[in-house]
């Protein structure tokens, strides 16, 4: 076999495999709870109500949020949330500069997968009415499946995002811990903080390469699903630490959300089975095997 048909073969199995889609269906139930979380305040309130087609595009994203939440009608209001928020996020703000909408870049990528991906399948409205429609009808309703590569997509998406703060951790004041020693005295201490508690030196350098590392770590082991099942746990850690040391709730918790497409889909849709009911979701039998080595190792 030449490297040609080889390397086709591994397209074509990248394509085609299917995995199960309770964790994209668990990522857009988060990810709809984020944007209530984060932008309900800012984006819904006085700040824009002077610019009327910014307060009815604002009202838009949170009435559509709300259907994705559920999963009622998931495609059509998932399209209308990636159009409106589209809007705010490339028009008003990367393109007239109104921070608001300028920074939640992360969001509007993921918001951008549910809108392209079938979200709906899974831990939805949309999901329920289809298996009390197949019982109805004496069938079997239609596996919660979808293609691996959009769990890939999101893989990929927040491995960029480790990679360049990692590389953004590089220069020879952040390995002397000097900017660990900022985030102290900024968040717990004062300018005397080093006089009295000379030891937080050294923690700030460990933790600083520690960090470092970790990040770097993450950018290239998420790549690979061989290796994305065990360095997915730090990434977990790493926001758990920065969610509770520095009060970044925001960050980390979108972090922790599409941290979810690094997880093992399998272990994702058994832990499901677990604590709530499982009537006729589970996958057929002669679904493709969700191993930790299947399918094609690298995904770029």
């Amino acid at each position: 076999m030449s490297w040609l048909q080889l390397a086709r073969e591994k397209v074509e199995r990248f394509g085609l495999e299917q995995v199960s889609s309770r964790s994209l269906g668990l990522i857009r139930i988060l990810t709809c709870l984020d944007i209530i979380f984060e932008y309900a305040s800012p984006w819904v309130s006085h700040r824009v109500d002077n610019e009327l087609e910014i307060l009815v595009l604002t009202w838009i994203v949170f009435l559509s949020n709300w259907f994705v939440l559920v999963g009622y009608k998931t495609r059509i209001a998932s399209a209308i949330l990636f159009c409106s928020f589209g809007v705010l996020h490339l028009w008003y703000g990367q393109w007239l500069g109104m921070n608001m909408f300028r920074q939640p870049v992360q969001m509007f990528q993921v918001i951008t997968v549910l809108a392209l991906a079938p979200s709906g399948r899974s831990l939805s409205i949309d999901r329920a009415l289809e298996v009390r429609r197949a019982k109805r009808e004496g069938r079997a309703p239609p596996p919660e499946q979808l293609s691996y590569w959009v769990l890939d997509v999101l893989a990929v998406e927040v491995a960029a995002i480790y990679l360049w703060a990692g590389l953004d951790k590089t220069d020879p004041a952040w390995f002397r811990g000097e900017r660990m020693e900022h985030y102290y005295m900024f968040w717990y201490g004062s300018s005397d903080s080093l006089i009295y508690t000379p030891w937080i030196h050294e923690i700030s350098v460990v933790m600083a390469w520690a960090t470092t590392i970790l990040e770097l770590s993450l950018a290239f082991g998420l790549v690979f699903r061989r290796t994305r099942y065990y360095v997915v746990w730090g990434g977990f850690v790493l926001h758990i630490g920065i969610l509770f040391y520095f009060a970044v709730t925001y960050f980390s918790m979108m972090m922790m959300t599409v941290l979810i497409a690094c997880i093992p889909p399998k272990w994702v849709h058994d832990f499901i089975s677990l604590i709530g009911q499982d009537s006729n979701t589970a996958p057929p039998v002669d679904a493709p095997p969700d191993t930790r080595g299947s399918g094609p190792d690298l995904v770029a």
